[in-house]
């Protein structure tokens, strides 16, 4: 094909046909299914995670993600002002199922998450009116599942409580935005070992993130061996030129079977994001640093991070990062930020 003929064909197929097909609601559609793969994948994976959800949740699995939303659901219930007598009818159902299902698998004593599907559980049939024959029913099979498993016993500690009696230690705004500004980039490390310990401490800080209806629909897969982390970091743009010099490589992963509708399939990246900010701050505060590596949507590169980490269907790379100590002769990028009045608007 002569350079003249390529670029009226790249002319045509990106400019005029998406022109023309951009009108309306069905056009788009025909335009991503004919001549545009752009989606595909993101389709076959929201596909994927939404059926997995399903399985679970349909062969009675104790599908966690649905505890941990609808258990996070009762907590809102909890406390509302005014509190209702009856509430959370068209879930609680499948809820004590699910927590039924849960508590027969043998789980570590130590889980905490389910002390809280508990402690919520058993809070939420104390105060609402159990007269009603749904709660009646769900109650008493929510305490035939504590009877067979002793390890559930409810402790009440895990349950809505008043935050201003817990205050946060006093960090000032003045500190805080030193961290923030502190925190760039860092593209050059210490030939160095990252003490796992270390990112579990930042890792724990950064499962305090905000989340949607607490699901964390993510995996941090983290890599210390430098034969796995010079092959990740040839995987995403952005690392050309300092790949070989990254003592820890991150992989922030997406879980699409935490959703049971297409509507959500955009919060992984949301929770992910929040997630991961968490994280790069905590590691400043132990001394770390990293850098956040842009992981575009190329089909190219999905393929090679699929196999990489071999990947089920339903998930997703969301953010790719390098971490390691800063080293005290490498320089990072000023990057002056956009100024306030750009980046805020009220009440427009």
């Amino acid at each position: 094909m002569s350079d003249v003929v390529k670029k009226i064909y790249l002319n045509l197929v990106e400019y005029h046909i998406p022109r023309f097909f951009h009108r309306g609601r069905i056009l788009p559609v025909l335009y991503y299914a004919v001549f545009s793969s752009a989606f595909r994948r993101e389709l076959r994976a929201v596909m994927a995670g939404k059926i997995r959800h399903l399985d679970q949740t349909h062969r009675n699995d104790g599908n966690r993600y649905l505890l941990v939303r609808n258990t996070h659901r009762l907590e809102k219930g909890l406390i509302m002002r005014p509190r209702r007598a009856v509430f959370a009818m068209d879930f609680i159902e499948e809820t004590v199922a699910a927590y039924g299902a849960l508590v027969r698998i043998t789980v570590p004593l130590d889980d905490q998450q389910i002390r809280w599907f508990t402690d919520v559980l058993h809070s939420y049939f104390d105060a609402v009116d159990a007269t009603n024959p749904v709660i009646a029913r769900c109650k008493s099979r929510f305490e035939s599942a504590l009877a067979e498993s002793a390890a559930m016993t409810p402790s009440g500690h895990r349950i809505p409580y008043h935050r201003i009696e817990q205050p946060a230690e006093n960090v000032t705004f003045e500190a805080f935005q030193r961290l923030a500004r502190h925190r760039k980039s860092v593209r050059w490390f210490r030939n160095e070992t990252v003490p796992r310990p270390l990112i579990d401490q930042a890792l724990l800080a950064a499962g305090l993130a905000p989340s949607a209806c607490n699901r964390q629909p993510y995996v941090f897969r983290l890599f210390d061996d430098p034969v796995k982390v010079a092959e990740l970091a040839a995987i995403p743009m952005g690392t050309r030129g300092f790949a070989h010099n990254i003592p820890m490589f991150v992989v922030i992963v997406g879980q699409l079977d935490a959703y049971f509708d297409e509507r959500d399939r955009h919060v992984m990246y949301v929770d992910g994001a929040l997630a991961a900010m968490t994280f790069m701050l905590a590691l400043e505060t132990l001394g770390l640093s990293s850098c956040p590596i842009n992981w575009p949507d190329i089909e190219s590169r999905e393929r090679r991070m699929d196999a990489a980490l071999n990947l089920n269907p339903h998930e997703r790379p969301i953010l790719c990062m390098a971490v390691g100590f800063p080293d005290p002769d490498g320089m990072v990028a000023f990057s002056e930020k956009r100024p306030l009045d750009e980046v805020r608007a009220y009440n427009v």
